[in-house]
């Protein structure tokens, strides 16, 4: 049976309050500092961060593993398969594109499964490097720093009642 209506308008609001604020915050760090600390894969890890905060994918470690493995795989694909100085691809798709991007998304999966850091939204940020839309050394790191800043304003919210904890980790 469905939530009823004002539950679900609860949610909702902690959801989009939430998942606004956080996304907000990392904003506000791009226009402050004139650097990219937004970038499209944030959007659903603060998202799910909010929907479903006990979910053993949002713990923290796997959210900072998960995004960490992906940026790594991702500038790993773009190097094996030369195609680090190219410009960034989204049509016109190319031979060199589709081995770094294959490979990219196969070794976040598999490194993160190993590493108990599955995280949905890793995907995405694999794909994101592995097609050069972000490629600058610091760009690559500052995501990295992104994801922290998300995981720590998240925290910092749900504290404040808008979800629930974070649930125990698991794996080594």
């Amino acid at each position: 049976m469905p939530d009823p209506l004002p539950s679900r308008l609860a949610r909702a609001a902690r959801v989009s309050f939430g998942a606004g604020l956080a996304i907000a915050v990392c904003s506000a760090m791009a226009l402050w500092t004139e650097m990219p600390w937004v970038f499209p894969s944030l959007g659903p890890t603060a998202f799910l961060a909010f929907v479903a905060p006990a979910a053993p994918a949002n713990h923290p470690r796997r959210v900072l593993v998960g995004h960490a493995i992906a940026v790594v795989s991702g500038a790993a694909a773009v190097r094996l398969f030369g195609v680090a100085d190219v410009p960034a691809v989204l049509a016109q798709f190319d031979l060199a594109h589709l081995g770094a991007v294959t490979f990219a998304i196969a070794a976040t999966g598999g490194l993160a499964v190993l590493l108990d850091a599955e995280h949905a939204p890793a995907g995405a940020t694999t794909l994101i490097v592995a097609l050069g839309l972000i490629r600058d050394p610091r760009d690559l790191a500052l995501i990295e720093a992104a994801v922290l800043v998300l995981v720590l304003v998240c925290a910092v919210l749900r504290r404040l009642g808008l979800g629930q904890p974070p649930p125990p980790a698991t794996g080594p």
